[in-house]
């Protein structure tokens, strides 16, 4: 009979067999791996946090995940929270609290976007712009944009990625001026450029196709949606669905939000309506693809005039939303609405956007 061996040798067996694995095989095994493991396991050793922290390592992870884990970031003037998409909405608990770094007593901040699992805040008056990774806690604050002149504001602001060059950019439009603000990532500065010919509202462009989109009014009072592509950093036109149903009775657009990569508009009836609908632009940038995807019920709301506001699909089968900026909602696949999640009982309204956990650095 073969005596025990001591735990001493044992550990040193285990060690040394640790120590032989290939350097490539390890690098595997890392890729496959989801970012909340990833995230603690940079503490393993001064090797995997190179590793993990590893710029390329990061982008070969996200290249190579084909289902990214999707999560809500819900934010109020004051603070961040997220949540899992299928999360139950009845189990605050499950709500986790972020720490955003570059938090200012008494000052709001609000969402100007999300890509890549990076997400672009600013400061109440957009006095100052920070780009950050909630999954990692990485973050850079972003050189002061110029000066706007007194007579102006900034009406509108978005943030997106340039495959092209691998660079993320966050754009501002001036009202009332032609002027605009791009920032990029990879040189670090801002430039002034024009032809910020629309109308914009105060609003956060939907980034969708490598470009920044807003629903905005022509000089006749018409709707489109104004384009803004990130790599040529030129404008084009999207169409808008047609206004008007067989009846001839106006169908009112608003709520543009990106949906599984693709456009998507929310929309009531002027007069009639029994329900939001959510309508989808399967070929991008093609009028006649627009089509209703989704509906959800006027009855189970307090007020239909009231904004939807879709985020995400999780597992493809239910919507979740934010309705009135106080409460998220998620429904069945038929629009009734199955759980309610108070974000904000006071007067100020909330934001929330989807991101994808994700290793990128904002540097």
């Amino acid at each position: 009979m073969k005596a025990a061996m001591p735990l001493r040798r044992k550990k040193a067996a285990m060690l040394s067999t640790r120590k032989t694995l290939p350097e490539d095989l390890i690098l595997e095994i890392l890729l496959r791996l989801p970012v909340k493991s990833l995230v603690r396991f940079r503490c393993v050793s001064k090797r995997w946090l190179f590793l993990i922290s590893d710029p390329h390592f990061a982008k070969s992870h996200f290249d190579r995940t084909s289902e990214h884990t999707q999560r809500l970031l819900l934010s109020t003037p004051l603070r961040f929270g997220s949540l899992e998409t299928d999360a139950p909405l009845w189990d605050r608990s499950a709500v986790r609290e972020l720490f955003f770094p570059f938090k200012q007593e008494g000052r709001a901040f609000k969402i100007v976007g999300s890509c890549n699992g990076l997400v672009c805040v600013s400061l109440s008056q957009n006095e100052g712009f920070y780009i950050w990774n909630p999954s990692t806690g990485s973050r850079r604050k972003l050189p002061d944009p110029p000066e706007t002149p007194p007579d102006l504001e900034i009406r509108a602001h978005g943030f997106g990625y340039d495959s092209s060059t691998e660079d993320y950019k966050v754009v501002l439009g001036l009202f009332p001026s032609s002027e605009g603000r791009v920032f990029s990532s990879k040189r670090n500065s801002w430039k002034t450029i024009e032809h910020f010919v629309f109308d914009f509202n105060d609003s956060a462009g939907i980034f969708c196709n490598g470009t920044l989109h807003w629903e905005v009014f022509l000089e006749d009072y018409t709707e489109t949606i104004a384009a803004f592509d990130l790599a040529e950093e030129e404008f084009w036109e999207v169409p808008m669905p047609l206004q008007y149903d067989d009846h001839h009775e106006e169908i009112i657009f608003y709520s543009l939000m990106n949906l599984g990569g693709r456009l998507c508009l929310t929309c009531r009836w002027c007069y009639s309506s029994t329900h939001f609908e959510i309508w989808v632009m399967q070929e991008y940038g093609v009028q006649e693809s627009w089509a209703p995807m989704f509906e959800v019920r006027h009855s189970d709301l307090i007020n239909c005039r009231c904004s939807l506001i879709p985020l995400c699909f999780p597992r493809g089968e239910k919507l979740e939303a934010i309705y009135m900026g106080k409460e998220l909602i998620r429904t069945d696949h038929d629009g009734a609405i199955l759980e309610r999640f108070m974000l904000s009982s006071d007067k100020a309204s909330c934001e929330a956007a989807v991101f994808f956990e994700s290793l990128l650095s904002p540097n």
